[in-house]
């Protein structure tokens, strides 16, 4: 071997290895690429395959007379999560492809309040966003028709998350008065009744399926919820369209307030089960982290023991609390509580652990008006920790409480972690490679 190319040897091996990083870069630029444009495509099919043009109001009232699919058989049931397809004759829709990173982003998103704030995080974080769930229904329990919230039915602002390859699944909930649906679920025909309402809005509006969040309900609603929720599935399914939950957190299957949800069940018949880990220390409690990284973890736990992972999403609190004397906490968010830092330069405190393991949360006293105040609130190091708890997991990814007044670097840890996660971009790239 000549000295000449002795000397030049370790430069040309360096220039070879950049070249082929090169090349593998652009390999996975343009691989994201297609990745990308096959979204883009799903949702102009799934817009292009919505049941024609807007019923007229004569058109929505004929539909609340249509007939709702029978709910899936033991036999069936395991097959229930599969998007049927469409009646004989109707366009077939396409299979709903997301998410966008390979870990589900969703929101729920308030107009009633806060709604400015709402749709401004909207606008500035649709890129990440793979749905949303406008806060827009509760119900008539009499009669199962549904009741819009200031701001619901938003035809500009489906249209936007459209465009944005973002699904749009209303939420109708029961959170004003939970116990006055309890005659409606126990009821055959009112609950059909209530099916055939929330169609009538789904196929009007061009919404992408529906989200329920029915809470705090006894234990012995347990068999109606399910049967309810199955009767939902299949008329969902039978369009194409998506149903998601949302479950109080547990770790066993009779705990807490969430005795009344099946989680086997929901996970066949559900697309997406939203765990709500958050109010740990609730409003009507005393202080304490809202969402304590052991018990997060511990919930998480039990949810992929019963649930397909790919389904759960993690609930992720976007708010704080603020407890004063005995009375119940106020919900307060992330500008609120920097208002109060400011005004009042409080010495915060981070508990990283306590008695039972890994908390992860910030808190701060103060006084006002003669009262004792704390506040206990998740800064974005908080985020962080459960996004690693969703990537340890494998869990299907997260489910926000609320868009609208949260810190801006919530989003940012959101971006590094869930979209520059090299395990995302691998799964992203395997999805076109052979035999995967």
């Amino acid at each position: 071997m000549s000295r000449r190319f002795q000397r030049h040897r370790r430069p040309l091996l360096v220039a070879l290895y950049v070249a082929l990083l090169g090349f593998w870069a652009a390999l996975a630029y343009d691989t994201y690429g297609i990745w990308l444009g096959r979204q883009a495509a799903i949702a102009r099919g799934l817009a292009a395959a919505a049941l024609g043009p807007t019923p007229s109001p004569a058109a929505i009232t004929a539909a609340t007379t249509a007939t709702i699919p029978p709910a899936p058989t033991a036999e069936t049931a395991a097959e229930a999560t599969a998007i049927a397809p469409q009646p004989r004759g109707a366009p077939a829709l396409p299979a709903i492809v997301h998410p966008k990173t390979g870990r589900y982003v969703a929101a729920w998103l308030p107009t009633s309040f806060d709604a400015d704030q709402a749709r401004a995080s909207f606008e500035a974080n649709k890129d990440i966003l793979d749905e949303i769930s406008p806060f827009w229904y509760s119900l008539s329990p009499s009669e199962g028709q549904l009741v819009p919230e200031a701001g619901a039915r938003d035809r500009g602002l489906v249209e936007a998350a459209h465009k944005a390859d973002v699904l749009v699944i209303p939420t109708v909930h029961n959170v004003t008065n939970p116990l006055e649906i309890v005659p409606l679920l126990r009821d055959p025909e009112r609950r059909k009744q209530h099916i055939v309402a929330i169609m009538a809005d789904v196929r009007a509006y061009q919404y992408d399926g529906i989200d329920i969040d029915y809470e705090s309900l006894p234990a012995g609603t347990r068999a109606v919820y399910s049967d309810f929720m199955r009767e939902l599935s299949g008329a969902l399914h039978a369009e194409g369209k998506l149903l998601t939950v949302a479950v109080h957190a547990k770790s066993s299957d009779g705990g807490g307030l969430g005795a009344f949800q099946d989680w086997p069940l929901l996970g066949q018949i559900c697309d997406r089960v939203r765990v709500m880990t958050y109010d740990f220390h609730w409003r009507g409690g005393g202080p304490g982290p809202i969402a304590p990284l052991k018990w997060v973890s511990e919930v998480a736990e039990y949810a992929r023991a019963v649930i397909p992972a790919g389904k759960v999403q993690l609930g992720i609190p976007f708010y704080a609390y603020n407890w004063s004397g005995g009375s119940e906490a106020l919900a307060q968010t992330w500008d609120d509580v920097q208002h109060i830092l400011n005004e009042r330069q409080p010495d915060v405190n981070l508990m990283e652990v306590d008695a039972s393991g890994p908390v992860e949360e910030s808190w701060f006293t103060y006084r006002e008006g003669g009262k004792a105040h704390t506040v206990w609130f998740a800064s974005y190091r908080a985020l962080a920790a459960k996004l690693d708890l969703v990537e340890k997991q494998d869990l299907g990814g997260i489910a926000i409480w609320r868009l609208g007044n949260e810190d801006p670097r919530n989003w940012t840890v959101v971006r590094k972690q869930l979209v520059d996660s090299p395990a995302v971009i691998q799964r992203m790239i395997e999805t076109y490679l052979p035999e995967h």
